[in-house]
């Protein structure tokens, strides 16, 4: 696929993170819960943003599918009978399958444990995690001169997240028209 073609809801986003779990542990943000026994999903274990989970976790390719009506929809816009991702579009979550090994120690007790990198990253739940479903992706169209339905129009590359806990996705758009391309 080339760079400038339309973003369009097919297909799946690029997937990021290197990794496939690891220990949680200090300098990475986690390090021994301080009660044994823990819990899997212990509120003491340590969340950290999700950029410094990215080399020990991944958040695999998943479909470009919106998250409710894209704007493109209400503009009754298609590109080769797909409807394209503006500006602005939701969709689905993304979620981490990786799992990570959590451990405590105490008077007489230890406790190694699977913890799934979800519980670990900063998120937008009420406990500041990141929901087992997966982060929220919404289209940061990179396109200055093309628009629909009065949003900028997506493309080839364009990313899905913003670097904020409310849109922290690293992933980018990869399906896209073979034969329609968007200018700047």
């Amino acid at each position: 696929m080339s760079v400038g073609a339309a973003a369009l809801f097919m297909g799946t986003c690029t997937g990021h993170g290197k990794g496939n779990g690891a220990k949680f542990m200090p300098g990475h943000g986690g390090g021994m819960v301080p009660v044994c026994p823990h819990k899997s999903l212990d509120p003491r274990i340590t969340k950290v943003p999700l950029p410094k989970n990215e080399p020990t976790a991944s958040w695999p390719p998943i479909a470009q599918a919106p998250l409710g009506v894209g704007f493109a929809v209400a503009a009754r816009v298609t590109i080769n009978n797909k409807v394209p991702i503006v500006d602005g579009d939701e969709l689905t979550p993304h979620p981490t399958p990786t799992q990570y090994i959590t451990e405590s120690v105490g008077y007489k007790c230890k406790t190694i444990l699977n913890t799934p990198a979800y519980w670990c990253t900063i998120g937008t739940t009420a406990d500041g995690r990141e929901a087992p479903t997966g982060h929220a992706r919404k289209l940061f169209a990179t396109s200055k001169t093309v628009y629909i339905g009065g949003k900028a129009a997506g493309r080839f590359a364009d990313p899905f997240g913003n670097g904020t806990p409310a849109y922290p996705c690293l992933s980018k758009v990869s399906g896209a028209s073979p034969n329609v391309f968007i200018g700047l």
